[in-house]
């Protein structure tokens, strides 16, 4: 198990001072509770067309048994409302398949009750962020809800450091993209995760389900790329044909279909890693199952995402911890139908 504590220390040093709470809806025929991830991607333009298109790429798979494989992923909820902000849950899991072996393990971190109230948020942004990226930061915290996802965000981060300095020659396998500059992810906290994997001959790959990279022809995301295409394949790097901000992505930009018939994805790899980029769509490629999705990263965010049941026994965990009293939803208070 990877050190957490100063991080659980810090993000759950906080407590409501008001006693009144309001918590979110739950229903129990839902089998899980919404929580999606929020990623702070601006609009990007990609000058390409049909005279133009990058060389198509094709490989076999490859169930990567010489190496150690990791998948990370992280989520957060709001559990309810207290007067001066929200309580909120963070959960994460790091599964890993070890070398030489077929089967997966978990390890999993949370859930961790995170009281955010507009007293606090500022300084648990910036003591957090300082704890897990190593330097101050002037930055103020963005609206409650966002800066529980940002919270969520570098505990990540995180277990991403601790895995690219505790392993070697691994497939490290994340959820996004290795895109630099936001100010959730600034370009030294990107280019470091990078570093430190490569020290270790780690590679390092991003996977995105969606992206806001657009074609400038046909104004269609870059995913459509290998609409038609049936084949295991990838195309790419697709940086130089961005249309500003090319030095904000750190690794390679590809777009890939993993198996036959499966879901288009982007793909962020760095650009100097030990193994070459074909191999590497080999061994993800050989680790995927239905729909040409990694099982390892599937399993990170089945195992991290927070069940209604889960929802439920959380909230009574955080009125219990903090003394918080029931406070009637008023939408159904005043719309009882």
């Amino acid at each position: 198990m990877f050190d957490v504590n100063p991080l659980v220390a810090r993000l759950c040093s906080e407590r409501p001072k008001q006693h009144s709470f309001e918590p979110t809806d739950v229903q129990l025929s839902d089998l899980t509770a919404s929580s999606a991830k929020t990623y702070e991607e601006s609009p990007q333009v990609v000058s390409l067309d049909s005279k133009n298109l990058p060389k198509l790429h094709s490989f076999q798979p490859r169930f990567p048994l010489d190496r150690d494989v990791v998948a990370i992923d992280s989520t957060s909820i709001v559990l309810g409302y207290v007067p001066e902000g929200l309580v909120g849950a963070i959960r994460a899991s790091v599964i890993i398949k070890p070398k030489s072996k077929k089967h997966y393990r978990k390890e999993q971190y949370g859930a961790y009750l995170v009281p955010i109230t507009n007293y606090n948020k500022d300084d648990l942004y910036a003591s957090t962020r300082e704890i897990v990226y190593g330097e101050p930061t002037r930055a103020r915290a963005p609206d409650l809800r966002k800066t529980l996802d940002r919270l969520r965000s570098l505990f990540e981060r995180h277990l991403q450091f601790q895995v690219a300095k505790s392993f070697n020659s691994a497939l490290i396998l994340i959820d996004g993209s290795l895109m630099a500059g936001a100010v959730a992810d600034p370009m030294f906290v990107i280019k470091k995760l990078v570093s430190d994997a490569g020290f270790n001959s780690n590679a390092i790959v991003a996977l995105s389900k969606s992206t806001t990279l657009t074609l400038h022809e046909n104004q269609l995301g870059i995913l459509s790329l290998i609409d038609g295409i049936p084949n295991a394949c990838y195309v790419g790097d697709l940086r130089e044909h961005l249309t500003q901000d090319q030095d904000r992505y750190v690794g390679c930009v590809y777009v890939g279909r993993l198996t036959p018939n499966g879901e288009a994805f982007r793909f962020d790899i760095p650009e100097r890693v030990t193994t070459p980029h074909n191999e590497i769509f080999s061994m993800v490629s050989g680790l995927s199952g239905e729909h040409g999705y990694p099982e390892a990263l599937k399993l990170a965010h089945m195992t991290g995402v927070f069940s209604s049941i889960e929802v439920i026994e959380l909230q009574a965990a955080a009125i219990n911890l903090y003394g918080l009293q029931l406070k009637e939803n008023v939408r159904r208070k005043l719309f009882p139908m």
